[in-house]
This record gives C-alpha cells, structure tokens and sequence, in this order.
C-alpha cells in the first residue's frame, strides 16, 4: 500500500494538530488568568449567594472571606473555560479526522477538513503565544479565544487601566494580525 502526498500531509497536519493542542494543554497547566470583573459584573458576589460578613478580630490581621471565595471562583472559571476549550477543540479534530477517514467523503470534503485542521491548528498555537505572551507583560493569567478573525481575551488584573489595554491589544495584533476593532478584553479580579 503506497501513501501519496495528499495522505502524508495530512498525517503530517493531524501529528501537528495533535501536538498543538497537547503543548497549549501543558503550558496552560493550573495556571490562573487576570481578569477583572469589572465587564461581567458589579459586585464581588453573586445574586442570592450566601457571604460571610468580614469582621476584624483584634490582635490579628484582617482576612477577607469573600476575597478568597472570589478568588476560588476565579481560579475555577479559568480552569473549566480552559478544560471546555479543549472538549470542543478535540471534539472538531474527531469530526474533521472521520471525514478525512471516510471512505466515502469526496475530495472536496476531505480538501475542505483539511483546511480546517490547519485553522484549528493555527488558532491554537496563536492563542497560546498571545496568553505567555500577556502573562510575561505583568498579568496574572490570561485565556484568549480566536474565532471568526476576532479574538475575545479573559484577563485577571487588579487594576483595569487604559494602558492594560493598549498592552493586551498590541500582543493580540501582533500574534494573530487582529486589527484593535476586532479585540474584546474582559476583566476578572
């Protein structure tokens, strides 16, 4: 059985694809995203959520229930907005490999999954250079999501300031050539 160029290509397409989505899981690890909530919502807690009142105890430190509960809340929307990123990616890599598989998908079907693969590959890489890219500049932790040539980018920060702004939209510019109009920043504290 001879493999011609068209199957080693996408051989070489799904391996890259499969490595792409392995190191963006790896380097996204546990680490956390800055964002600030001041986008998402008003107030440090939900409607109907129970909270602890934060009473100083004398002779120590004052610790803020609510700011460690909010914290877990960061910590989990980053975590589970990562894990449902990566479901949905794997599960577009498993519909475009049963096209390429099936013997029945037409050269055009199989042309078209291929071009596809590239994108999701592409896309991937791209959002994971631009999240080291805006945690080197000083961020906690960042998730960025590219989709129809605009890209939404989730940030923990403490502070929401114009030049965050400006940071984050150079970065994103830079590595995805998505011009500024296209670029959303949501803040999580």
């Amino acid at each position: 059985m001879t493999m011609g160029k068209r199957q080693l290509v996408l051989a070489a397409l799904i391996v890259a694809l499969g490595a792409a989505v392995y190191l963006n899981w790896q380097f996204s690890g546990n680490n956390q995203l800055l964002a600030t909530n001041a986008v998402t919502s008003t107030a440090d807690h939900e409607f109907g959520e129970a909270q602890l009142a934060d009473v100083p105890v004398s002779g120590s430190s004052k610790t803020s229930s609510s700011a460690v509960k909010a914290n877990a809340s960061v910590s989990a929307y980053f975590s589970e907005a990562r894990l449902s990123r990566q479901k949905s990616r794997d599960q577009a890599v498993e519909l475009l490999e049963k096209v390429l598989t099936d013997a029945k998908s037409n050269e055009a079907a199989k042309k078209d999954a291929v071009a596809q693969a590239a994108i999701i590959a592409q896309n991937t890489l791209k959002e994971s250079n631009m999240e080291n890219l805006i945690k080197a500049k000083g961020f906690a932790d960042c998730m960025a999501f590219i989709q129809n040539s605009e890209c939404s980018v989730v940030v923990k920060t403490n502070d929401s300031s114009q030049n965050n702004a400006i940071v984050i939209k150079d970065v994103v510019a830079g590595q995805a050539g998505i011009p500024y109009d296209k670029i959303k920043i949501v803040e999580v504290k």
